[in-house]
């Protein structure tokens, strides 16, 4: 196994259509990889935290989720403990996960990012011809930030044809959310994926499972793995073929995400005194017998075929309005900046001409 993906999601209804999203993740990734001809050398582990009713039980996975989708099932009495007066420890859930893993590489993404086929491309062709000069995969920590499916979109969970082909159309338009845009370093963006070799893994023992709050997890394991390995942004190699399935609402810029629009505990940044290695040997959870593990045999469930043909008649007046409902938002988001730009072009218009006219005058 080459490459192990990891995330983590629970069985509810956090922030919308979380199982819609969930699923389409997976579905996609899986399709993608297997254009990529990549299926065999991937697997998908989903940490499921604290489900009353598993995530095994309820998804609707396509049949290439059979023996390459498996679940670490953390019942609600360990997650209860373990979460203490967090909503959701993804440090740990995620270590969990980790920790199970095969793939000579672990990469970490979320549970409503969808990867690109042409990542797993490039990656392979990279483990084959590493350009080691330029790039040390194996002592490498790798970030590549996302690009983001709009709200209006998402947020109507579309069929699987409907989204893998509004993605495929326009994927070069989209976003790419970074923090390079205020002044921050590329790990301090949303996370596309965050990959490295499963030594490193082991001999960190992954994210550090004090940090059981919202943000820095991934800034706090770039410091810490720095220490010993090279940071790289690896979005210069494979470029940005990550996407992410966005749920907040379509005006909440992401940088508002830390502030009221996520009304959680946050973990707060530390940048001095940092070890490598965090966590004792029960990182991730590994010697809890309660934690076990769920390989996925279900079936796709397909809608009746009167669901399908009125969801395909919906389809294109569906995302003409989301698309113009987007530019409308885009518009207001950025509505500053035209009117700066316009004024700006204007005064050098209007001395353009005041120029041409004092000239025209003295001649």
């Amino acid at each position: 196994m080459l490459l192990s993906l990891i995330l983590c999601s629970r069985n509810d209804s956090y922030m919308g259509n979380s199982r819609w999203r969930l699923e389409t993740s997976i579905n996609l990734s899986l399709i993608n990889a297997k254009e990529a001809n990549f299926l065999d050398k991937l697997e998908i582990i989903v940490s499921d935290w604290g489900s009353e009713v598993p995530l095994s039980e309820v998804l609707n996975l396509i049949p290439e989720a059979k023996g390459k989708v498996k679940f670490v099932y953390v019942p609600p009495h360990v997650a209860t403990v373990k979460q203490k007066d967090s909503k959701f420890p993804e440090v740990i859930a995620l270590n969990a996960a980790a920790h199970r893993a095969t793939g000579e590489y672990i990469g970490r993404i979320d549970n409503d990012t969808v990867v690109g086929a042409d990542f797993f491309c490039k990656f392979e062709n990279l483990h084959e011809n590493n350009p080691s000069k330029e790039l040390d995969l194996k002592d490498s920590f790798l970030f590549v930030e996302r690009k983001s499916v709009p709200f209006r979109i998402s947020r109507l969970s579309l069929t699987l044809p409907q989204i893998i082909s509004f993605i495929n159309f326009f994927k070069n338009y989209f976003r790419v959310e970074t923090a390079t845009e205020w002044g921050k370093e590329f790990w301090w963006s949303p996370v596309g994926i965050m990959i490295f070799h499963r030594n490193i893994w082991v001999s960190s023992r992954g994210y550090d499972e004090r940090l059981i709050y919202w943000g820095w997890m991934e800034g706090d394991l770039a410091l810490r793995l720095g220490q010993r390995h090279a940071v790289v942004e690896f979005s210069k190699f494979v470029g940005h073929q990550f996407y992410h399935l966005e749920h907040y609402p379509s005006l909440t810029d992401y940088r508002n995400r830390n502030g009221p629009a996520t009304p959680r505990k946050k973990n707060q940044p530390v940048f001095e005194n940092l070890n490598y290695t965090e966590n004792n040997d029960n990182w991730g959870l590994i010697n809890d017998t309660s934690v076990t593990i769920i390989n996925y045999d279900g079936c796709y469930k397909y809608k009746n075929i009167l669901i399908r043909i009125f969801l395909k008649i919906l389809f294109l007046p569906r995302l003409v309005v989301g698309l113009i409902l987007r530019k409308i938002d885009l518009f207001i988001i950025n509505y500053q900046m035209y009117i700066h730009n316009f004024l700006s072009n204007s005064k050098i218009i209007a001395g353009r001409i005041k120029k041409k006219m004092m000239s025209f005058i003295v001649s």
